[in-house]
């Protein structure tokens, strides 16, 4: 031992600790002494002075030496004790051994005192250097086991705060800390906020505003400096350490003698700090810090992946978002083209039908009147009637008043009957019975969808046969345009350059998806091609 050893002396008879105290200065030990000789002075002189070791007779009047061994290894369990007695039968001896004293010592053979007292300590010093290692031991284990299933609750939070949480549980609960608290930095305030607590400090954060500028007492802490600076901050004597001279109060009351912290980093930079403290003085050396610093790695890691999947979940909201709106204008778009083809194929018919009409009868009525001008007038009236007839067909292509007026099957019935009248295809026509009308968007969607597919297969498939099927499957209405032509290959039109058959495929798709239903084209070379189409059954409000 390099100072002096620190002895504490009970005995009542001033002459005896006199004799002790010469026979030690004898043995050339270099020591320093307090004598009491009650219990009262005892527990004062145990817990002010200190001592390395205990010597102490065992009769003493209103004490005895048994009673102050009691209290030791009660209260100092470590410190040892030895007894110096002028009269002590080995049995009593032994006893006293076994009820927890280092040694013995007659006052008739005080030679051995410097000796024994010396090999005391040495033993109590060794057995405390292997108590902290063993100790210490433990305390890395328990420590590794918490980092370990740190690590495993990182890979499978989900949640930051959760997270956070987590981290302060598994640090007291299975790594052995006093306490441990997570703080992220209010940036627009400039604190420390704390958002997940766990352990033995109840109280330690309340109603305490942690300040980040270093120029501010508060500021110093650990806590504080790793949120700052982004790296570890120690402190292994928190009640010596001047820095942090206004934590050192909660510090006494919540019994934490040692602070670390780590700060927690995003992307690089650091957004908060996670603190462990310990009840012992010098409890975070350069191993266990390692461990931190290497978990703070881990759990940065960590917080880009929530932050990474945070914005994929927005981006993928943003997207969604724009979707909805594309689908909205397309709905929209489709919505004014239809009423825009409504008015056209009526102002068509009406306006510009009936004025042919009246040219025509004009002209009829000239021919009767004039025969001179006859050649003139007939080529006028039969230009005027194929006009006429174009007209008309364009206000049907257009919007053909069964669509609006008798429905869906009507519709597809009175396009195929003119599609016969105008190809070779042998047509057959299929639909059940409906129980009432469907939505017009329901209608229209199907209709366009059996329109382009018609208008595909007599344009590119060299089809001998057309069948259409309309029938209402499980809560469904599925349309099916079905040719025996000479097919294509849908790969190579999805990646052909941009034309009227592939654009022809894409509108039929999205006016399905926008009445809620799903199209579906089988074709191959030489097979034929079916086109299709299912929608939900949405049925027309009666009162239109």
């Amino acid at each position: 031992m390099d100072r002096a050893l620190k002895i504490l002396l009970i005995e009542d008879a001033e002459a005896d600790a006199q004799i002790q105290t010469r026979e030690l200065n004898r043995s050339g030990l270099s020591f320093d002494t307090r004598r009491v000789q009650s219990e009262p002075d005892f527990l004062v002189q145990l817990a002010e002075y200190a001592p390395d070791i205990i010597v102490s007779d065992y009769s003493i009047p209103g004490f005895s030496g048994l009673r102050a061994l009691e209290i030791t290894r009660e209260r100092a369990p470590d410190i040892p004790f030895v007894f110096v007695s002028g009269a002590m039968g080995e049995d009593k001896a032994v006893e006293l051994l076994r009820l927890g004293a280092t040694d013995y010592v007659l006052k008739t053979n005080l030679a051995r005192l410097a000796p024994t007292l010396t090999r005391a300590i040495e033993e109590a010093e060794a057995k405390r250097a292997r108590r902290k290692a063993e100790r210490r031991i433990l305390d890395l284990a328990n420590l590794y086991a918490a980092l370990s299933e740190a690590n495993a609750t990182l890979a499978r939070s989900q949640a930051r705060e959760q997270l956070f949480q987590d981290m302060c549980r598994i640090a007291v609960t299975r790594g052995g800390f006093h306490f441990a608290w997570v703080g992220l930095s209010d940036r627009n305030t400039g604190i420390l906020r704390p958002v997940a607590t766990f352990g033995n400090a109840d109280g330690f954060l309340d109603d305490l505003d942690i300040p980040l500028d270093a120029g501010t007492p508060g500021g110093r802490q650990p806590a504080a400096g790793a949120a700052r600076e982004g790296r570890a901050f120690v402190c292994n004597d928190t009640l010596e350490e001047k820095r942090i001279g206004v934590w050192h109060q909660r510090m006494r009351v919540c019994s934490i003698r040692s602070a670390a912290a780590v700060p927690l980093l995003l992307e690089g930079e650091p957004i908060g700090s996670f603190s462990l403290y310990a009840s012992e003085i010098g409890h975070f050396d350069d191993e266990r810090m390692h461990l931190l610093n290497e978990f703070s790695g881990d759990i940065a890691f960590a917080l880009d992946r929530f932050e990474q999947e945070r914005r994929r979940r927005r981006a993928e909201a943003e997207i969604l978002e724009t979707r909805q709106q594309l689908q909205a204008l397309s709905t929209r778009l489709l919505e004014v083209q239809e009423q825009e083809r409504r008015d056209i194929a009526r102002e068509l018919h009406d306006e510009i039908g009936q004025s042919l009409t009246l040219v025509k009868i004009k002209l009829q009525m000239a021919l009767q009147r004039d025969a001179n001008n006859r050649l003139l007038t007939e080529e006028c009236v039969e230009i005027t009637s194929h006009t006429l007839e174009q007209v008309r067909t364009m206000s049907l292509n257009l919007r053909p008043p069964a669509l609006d007026e008798l429905g869906l099957a009507a519709a597809l019935q009175w396009t195929l009957d003119r599609q016969e009248g105008v190809s070779a295809w042998k047509i057959e026509f299929a639909a059940d019975p409906l129980p009432q009308r469907l939505a017009q968007e329901t209608e229209t969607a199907c209709f366009r969808v059996a329109q382009e597919a018609l208008t595909n297969a007599a344009r590119h498939a060299r089809a001998r046969k057309v069948a259409v099927r309309l029938r209402i499957v499980g809560g469904n209405l599925e349309l099916a345009v079905e040719d025996d032509g000479c097919g294509f290959d849908q790969e190579a039109v999805r990646h052909r350059p941009a034309n009227r058959s592939s654009l022809g495929l894409i509108s039929m798709k999205e006016r399905a998806a926008l009445a809620g239903g799903r199209l579906e084209i089988e074709s191959l070379h030489g097979r034929g091609t079916k086109v299709r189409a299912v929608f939900p059954l949405r049925w027309r409000d009666r009162t239109h």
